[in-house]
């Protein structure tokens, strides 16, 4: 079955260093699927962005409602106003199953 793809665009100052991320639990309520399965966790995560912004680090946390190991989260830093910049998020899973998350970052005064 074939779910839409929307990935989302998020502004960004360009002097803000701040965190942004996806929810992949079973209990989301997000624009995207929830991608998880009941009991499966995030076991790795590789963040990579466009040259002119900075991922400063990335982890694995527990959601808003206590699901382990299901928002994965990147500290953005710097880009350039007006810039347009594409980060991802690459995971695997304790089920070994792998996937991307993408977003578009949006440089702009805030």
């Amino acid at each position: 079955m074939a779910y839409p793809v929307n990935i989302p665009v998020i502004p960004k100052d360009p002097s803000a260093d701040l965190d942004y991320g996806f929810d992949l639990s079973p209990s989301a309520t997000q624009l995207i699927k929830p991608w998880l399965a009941v009991g499966e966790q995030v076991t790795n995560l590789v963040v990579t962005a466009d040259d002119g912004i900075s991922v400063l680090n990335s982890s694995i946390n527990a959601n808003s409602n206590g699901v382990p190991a299901s928002l994965l989260v990147a500290w953005l830093s710097g880009g350039t106003l007006g810039a347009t910049y594409n980060v991802h998020f690459e995971f695997t899973t304790n089920q070994g199953r792998t996937d991307t998350r993408s977003m578009q970052i949006v440089c702009q005064q805030r």
